[in-house]
């Protein structure tokens, strides 16, 4: 007797599904952070997030170091590379592009809120250029770990030879660029985001 077929729903395996709750989340995350900015009552935060262009912005000096900035960019992709290793990055990634959207869109926003149009501008520069190259990086992380801890959350829960991209060379050659790509992005803003500023400072 044939049996019935058994339908289960993968819609969050497809990878353009998974970019797309990615993206919503990051959205929501910078919304949320733009919001949030309203609220803002000292420059603490600002300060720690901009580590040594806080001085640029104060005094026209800048005392900026590579290694602070490489890992003020990686560590985002650090974290989304090893929550694609395990089963928890299932809820843990989409909670990550939640609050990288909020901290960028936060500081950015407590800068227009302090300067106007010049802290727009100074925004575009602190975290615009270098994010041309880290902010599709982390998606495509993202987007691959999420694919990798859904295969390890389907085996955990019994279908235990559901695939997984773990063994296959294309998925280590995608994290390998993506961190060659932050990297790139750490390198960008620590030679142009210091001269950067100081036109920005100097004709507005």
């Amino acid at each position: 007797m044939r049996r019935p077929r058994r339908w289960s729903v993968n819609l969050l395996s497809g990878r353009t599904a998974v970019l797309w709750l990615l993206a919503a989340l990051f959205l929501t995350g910078s919304i949320a952070g733009c919001m949030t900015a309203g609220l803002w009552s000292g420059d603490g935060v600002v300060a720690e997030s901009l580590d040594g262009y806080w001085a640029v912005l104060e005094n026209g000096s800048a005392s900026v170091r590579f290694l602070p900035v490489l890992w003020r960019i990686v560590r985002t992709h650090v974290a989304a590379f090893l929550l694609g290793l395990t089963a928890l990055g299932v809820l843990g990634l989409p909670v990550l592009f939640g609050a990288r959207g909020f901290c960028l869109c936060y500081a950015c926003s407590v800068l227009v809120r302090l300067m106007g149009v010049r802290g727009l501008l100074l925004g575009l520069c602190l975290f615009g250029v270098s994010a041309v190259l880290w902010l599709p990086a982390l998606f495509e992380l993202g987007v691959t770990g999420f694919a990798c801890s859904y295969g390890l959350m389907r085996r955990v829960t019994g279908e235990g030879r559901y695939p997984l991209p773990l063994s296959a060379g294309r998925y280590w050659g995608r994290c390998g660029i993506c961190f060659a790509l932050a990297v790139c992005a750490a390198a960008a803003e620590y030679l142009l985001v210091p001269v950067m500023t100081r036109l920005v400072l100097q004709f507005t």
